[in-house]
């Protein structure tokens, strides 16, 4: 509060550049800096609060059974709960056939090469003094505030110095040749290079996010293809990059986007300077050590998913590419985006069923021309599933219903968890405007608002008490659509100047604790 009386001018706060790349400060203002008013201000509140505040026991939310079992598990000798893909849940492997799944992706020759501690500890060495190196040189071009981030995350990653390796399970996948197929994530959060990997994606995201194909999410997506009329004869096609990020390879991924950040990209965007941004691509791609367990590695090449710029990087590398494959294909193709790695496309046929086909063959050939890159297209059909999004051609227009896998566990909170009820409300409030933004017909969207309900009561929560948060979220959700566009939604929402600014109070949630409410009442 001190700060905010101190720093409170709004018009200093608009103007002020909004960055991630920021060293949150410790520094506390001097009381006799502050006015007397808000100094009573801040007393009579504390006093109020430590008044209500009271150490009381809670009763346990699980039973003993419960307890004993979770006990029982998080003990196990030789089990390990690690997380599945596509956010499905956990699911329960042994210590042996984890390491054994992990090191079929490490022990691969062409992309990883183990190096002995002492031979990880002397390339950390040296990547440290290539950072500060980079940071005297470039400086005065990227800035204080970025300069003095990327230091603070070196000295916070100075100790353990590695990213860290492990995979999650593709369960929606199913099992091949008797083993489920995983996905090897990098985790670059502990290493000495995360800031400077920020760095290159905050600079990458702009010019990642202006890519031909580029959309933000299932909801951009269904603006778009809800003002498509869809031509005669039309089909719908999905494709799925086959491990795309452990496809690219480093150097030539490098060679283009370098050549590009120079010519093509420079001449559009200003906000980064390319030199100092091509020497950071450098330091970090060429130089992902992680390590697994008591093991080091060398990712010599690909590109580690799970590294900060990863995203917008294999974003900007195919879209390269695209510019050129949809200008040859532009007379077969109506309509084409990519989510990173999951394009979605209609595709123009022609009035000859044979070069229809042997096109549509031809096509999918093309795309997989540039640097190894594997795209599986799935039969062209006039129904797809995309992200989560069915989507079907109806006449000359699209139609869209929400799309869930079948291996989903919906694992919602059950109603005797430890969470503030505003939680479950706002899960539900969301969740049905979610289902009412991505649903074409309102008939589909009613259905599965009511398998939302009957799935929150096979948790444990009582129909009578979920059916006036339901009312209100269908109020919500209806204002909402009433709304022309969802710009002229975050126009009426955003904060103003002049405004009322707000203080958050930050407090671990206890059950016994008084309610948000009563401390607002203060």
């Amino acid at each position: 509060m001190c700060i905010r009386v101190i720093f409170g001018n709004p018009e200093e706060d608009s103007a002020f550049q909004q960055t991630k790349l920021y060293v949150p400060s410790k520094w506390d203002p001097d009381y006799g800096d502050m006015p007397s008013w808000a100094l009573e201000h801040l007393e009579r509140f504390i006093n109020h609060l430590e008044q209500r505040f009271h150490k009381r026991r809670a009763s346990p939310n699980l039973f003993p059974f419960q307890q004993r079992l979770l006990k029982t598990l998080k003990n196990h000798p030789t089990l390990l709960f690690p997380e599945s893909d596509k956010g499905l849940g956990p699911c329960a492997v042994t210590y042996d056939q984890y390491v054994e799944d992990a090191l079929i992706h490490l022990q691969g020759e062409e992309i990883y090469r183990q190096l002995t501690k002492e031979e990880a500890l002397s390339r950390m060495a040296t990547i440290y003094d290539t950072i500060n190196s980079w940071i005297e040189k470039h400086h005065k071009n990227v800035g204080k505030q970025t300069t003095q981030y990327i230091r603070h995350h070196m000295a916070n990653n100075s100790e353990h110095s590695f990213g860290q390796i492990y995979i999650m399970y593709k369960i929606h996948k199913g099992k091949k040749n008797n083993r489920w197929p995983t996905r090897p994530v990098c985790s670059d959060v502990s290493s000495l290079q995360h800031g400077l990997g920020k760095y290159i994606t905050e600079m990458l995201l702009p010019i990642a996010q202006c890519q031909q194909s580029y959309f933000r999410d299932s909801y951009a997506l269904k603006t778009l293809l809800d003002e498509i009329t869809v031509a005669p004869g039309s089909y719908l096609f999905t494709s799925d990059a086959t491990s795309m990020y452990t496809n690219i390879r480093t150097k030539p991924a490098i060679a283009h986007i370098s050549t590009y950040l120079r010519d093509e990209a420079s001449q559009t965007f200003t906000h980064y300077d390319p030199e100092a941004l091509i020497e950071a691509i450098h330091v970090v791609f060429e130089n992902n050590i992680i390590a697994f367990g008591d093991t080091y590695w060398q990712q010599i090449s690909d590109t580690g998913m799970g590294i900060s710029p990863a995203p917008p990087w294999v974003t900007v590398f195919y879209g390269l590419y695209e510019c050129s494959l949809l200008a040859r294909w532009r007379d077969r193709i109506g309509f084409y985006r990519r989510f990173i790695d999951n394009v979605f496309g209609i595709w123009l046929s022609h009035p000859c069923r044979d070069t229809n086909k042997q096109l549509w063959h031809e096509f999918q050939a093309d795309m997989q021309n540039w640097h190894g890159l594997e795209w599986t297209c799935e039969p062209l059909s006039t129904s797809v599933n995309f992200m989560d999004l069915t989507i079907s051609i109806e006449g000359e227009r699209l139609s869209t219903t929400l799309y869930e896998k079948p291996q989903n566990l919906y694992l919602y909170l059950p109603p005797h968890s430890s969470h503030p009820r505003g939680i479950a409300a706002g899960l539900i409030i969301g969740q049905v405007l979610r289902i009412r933004r991505l649903c074409s017909k309102q008939e589909d969207a009613n259905e599965h608002i009511k398998q939302f309900f009957r799935r929150l009561c096979k948790r444990g929560h009582e129909p009578s008490a979920l059916i006036p948060i339901f009312s209100r979220a269908e109020d919500n959700a209806r204002a909402f659509l009433r709304r022309n566009t969802l710009v002229e939604y975050n126009k009426q929402n955003k904060s103003k100047v002049g405004e009322p600014q707000k203080l958050f109070l930050h407090l671990q949630y206890h059950p016994e604790d008084p309610t948000a409410h009563e401390i607002q009442e203060l």
